[in-house]
């Protein structure tokens, strides 16, 4: 399987970071140019998400770390997708800046 790996750097508090992104799932759910469904995500007590969701009939994983200065988004995609990663990795760049702002 392909995979996908997205850093997005920040400078706010790492807590802060955590419940803004909290959002993730739901902004990815209600502002995709494409249908997104099957959504899910599980935080662990360190603040970190693990998610899965399907894109155009394509499941899509992976989890977010947030470190101090910098959010990690790394997953797995299927090799369908593969030629859409460029795309994917922006889409979900774009989504964290938005989200915190």
């Amino acid at each position: 399987m392909p995979k996908f790996n997205v850093v997005v750097s920040h400078e706010h508090d790492r807590e802060y970071v955590v419940e803004q992104l909290k959002q993730f799932s739901k902004v990815i759910r209600d502002q995709s140019p494409v249908e997104v469904s099957n959504v899910t995500e599980s935080w662990d007590e360190n603040g970190n998400l693990v998610f899965a969701f399907t894109a155009m009939s394509m499941s899509i994983s992976g989890n977010m770390i947030v470190e101090e200065a910098q959010v990690i988004v790394a997953g797995k995609m299927p090799l369908a997708a593969a030629m859409f990663r460029g795309a994917i990795e922006n889409q979900i760049k774009s989504k964290v800046r938005e989200i915190l702002g």
